[in-house]
C-alpha cells in the first residue's frame, strides 16, 4: 500500500483542477466553468478578491497580485493544475505560471494555437467573447496565436440579455435565451465568414451553449471546458484495462 505524506496546508484533499474566479455574483448553470456538476472530478474554486470583470477585461496591473496569491493558494491544497472562470484572465496567465509549479492554463483563449494548427492556415477561426471591445490585438498576441493569423471576433456585448445577466450581473438568467443569442452570433460569424474552419468560445459562462453553436454551424467549437478537461486529463493519467 501507498505511504501518503500530510499537505499541512490543505483543508481537504483529492481535488483535481483549481480555478480562479472573478470577483462576480451570477448564475453558473450546469455546464458554465463555475458549476462544480459540469465536471466528472472534483475542482476547487477560489475568487480573487478585486477581480471585477472590467479589471480583468483590461488586465488591471493593480489586481495582479491577488491573482498570483490566490493561485498560490490552489496550489497549497493539492490541485495538479490551475484554471480560471475568464478568458481574459490571459492577461496573467505568464505571472501565475512563472509564481507556481504547476501547470497553468487561464484561458480558453490559449486554445488558439492549436486550432490554428488543427484548422490550417487558408480557414479564419471564429472567436465569440464576452466582450469583442476589450479582445484586440494585444490580448491575442498574449495567446500565442501567429499574428498573420485571421481570428474573427465577435462579442455579445450587445445582446440583451447576455449584457443583463451576465455582463450587468442580473438577478436571473435565461438559458433558451443566452442560447438563442449565443446561436444568432455565430451564425452571423460564419454567414461573413464561410471559409471558417472552427469556433472558440471565451466566455466561461457560454459552453452550455457550445453543442447548440455547433449543431448551427456545423462546425468544430472549443470552450473552456474542452481546455480544462485537456489540461485535467494531461494530469491524471488512467491505467487501461481491457480484453485482447
Amino acid at each position: 500500500m501507498p505511504v501518503y505524506a500530510t499537505r499541512r496546508a490543505a483543508e481537504a484533499y483529492g481535488y483535481s483542477v483549481g480555478i480562479l474566479l472573478l470577483d462576480f455574483r451570477g448564475a453558473f448553470v450546469p455546464g458554465d466553468v463555475g458549476n462544480a456538476t459540469t465536471y466528472p472530478y472534483p475542482v476547487l474554486y477560489k475568487t480573487v478578491p478585486g477581480a471585477a470583470g472590467a479589471r480583468v477585461l483590461a488586465g488591471d496591473p493593480e489586481i495582479e497580485g491577488a491573482v498570483i496569491e490566490a493561485a498560490k493558494w490552489l496550489e497549497s491544497q493539492g490541485v495538479k493544475a490551475i484554471s480560471s472562470d475568464c478568458g481574459f484572465f490571459v492577461n496573467y496567465q505568464d505571472a501565475v505560471a512563472k509564481a507556481v509549479k504547476i501547470p497553468v492554463a487561464l484561458s480558453s483563449l490559449i486554445q488558439l494555437p492549436f486550432l490554428s494548427q488543427f484548422v490550417g492556415d487558408r480557414r479564419s477561426i471564429g472567436v465569440i467573447t464576452a466582450s469583442s471591445r476589450a479582445l484586440g490585438n494585444r490580448v491575442l498576441e498574449l495567446t500565442g496565436v501567429e499574428p498573420e493569423r485571421e481570428v474573427v471576433v465577435e462579442g455579445l456585448q450587445d445582446q440583451p440579455h447576455f449584457k443583463e445577466a451576465c455582463l450587468d450581473e442580473g438577478d436571473e438568467l435565461d438559458t433558451a435565451r443566452i442560447e438563442a443569442e449565443t446561436v444568432a452570433v455565430a451564425k452571423r460569424m460564419v454567414k461573413n465568414h464561410p471559409n471558417m474552419g472552427a469556433i472558440l468560445i471565451e466566455c466561461s459562462m457560454l459552453p452550455p451553449y457550445s453543442k447548440a453553436v455547433q449543431d448551427a454551424t456545423g462546425l468544430p467549437v472549443v470552450d473552456f471546458i474542452t481546455l480544462i478537461d485537456y489540461v485535467q486529463k494531461g494530469t491524471h493519467q488512467r491505467a487501461y484495462q481491457g480484453y485482447y
